[in-house]
This record gives C-alpha cells, sequence and structure tokens, in this order.
C-alpha cells in the first residue's frame, strides 16, 4: 500500500507534503499511539524520495509532538488528544494560508522559512522566552 506520493503539481516542497499526510495518518488513527513508523530510509526507498525529504519531515514531526524518537526502538507515534489534534490541524492550515499569501507575494519557500523565523524569534525576546 503506497501511503504517499509527491504531487509535482503542488507549491509545496515533498517534506511537507509527506509532513502533512502522516499528521493527517497520525491525527486520524491511521497510525495509532506507540506504534513504530517506517526508519527514515525504509520509508524513503519504499515511497522512491531521498533520505533528507522523509528525515525533515520526521523532525518537524518530532518537533511538533506527533513523533518522538526513542533509542532502540525507533521514531514511535505519539498520543495526541482529539483537542490539540483539531488545534493542531488549525495551525496548520493558518500557516498554510500565511505560507500561501508570502508566495504570492513573490516570496519563495526559503524566504519565508526565514521571515517566520525571525518574527518567532523577535516575538520570544519580546516576551522574554529567549
Amino acid at each position: 500500500m503506497v501511503l504517499f506520493e509527491v504531487d509535482k503539481k503542488s507549491d509545496l516542497p515533498p517534506w511537507l507534503q509527506l509532513r502533512n499526510r502522516l499528521a493527517y495518518l497520525i491525527a486520524t488513527g491511521y497510525f495509532k499511539p506507540g506504534e513504530k513508523l517506517p526508519t527514515v530510509r525504509g520509508l524513503a526507498a519504499e515511497i522512491s524520495i531521498n533520505f533528507n525529504t522523509v528525515n525533515k519531515a520526521y523532525i518537524s514531526l518530532m518537533d511538533e509532538g506527533y513523533i518522538e524518537s526513542r533509542p532502540g526502538k525507533g521514531t514511535i507515534v505519539r498520543e495526541i488528544s482529539p483537542e490539540k489534534s483539531e488545534k493542531l490541524e488549525s495551525v496548520d492550515t493558518l500557516i498554510e494560508d500565511c505560507v500561501d499569501a508570502c508566495l504570492a507575494m513573490g516570496l519563495d519557500f526559503d524566504d519565508v522559512s526565514k521571515r517566520i523565523k525571525k518574527k518567532i524569534h523577535d516575538m520570544e525576546r519580546e516576551r522574554g522566552n529567549d
């Protein structure tokens, strides 16, 4: 069963397409809490995409709390409450709309990423969360 195929017509980079698909599969219960995900190399080979693409998607999912890496056990799906899952989906939609608006203004993904990171850094500093 193929869980993911890159949409070559999408404006989203492949790693983000994969991240979104995996987040959806986790949020909808396809992958259950405690379940082990394929290895980065294994998934890359299975869906015929670059190892680094899968790694970047996994790192994003770890940062967002969907998955965790356990030494000797692999990458495991974390428990996500339905409320948190809904909030994360809403946040993802907001971010996607923001990125789309920035792309429409002529920025590229790298520019958008840098601006978002800078804004988060500035807000953390302003709020004393350095």
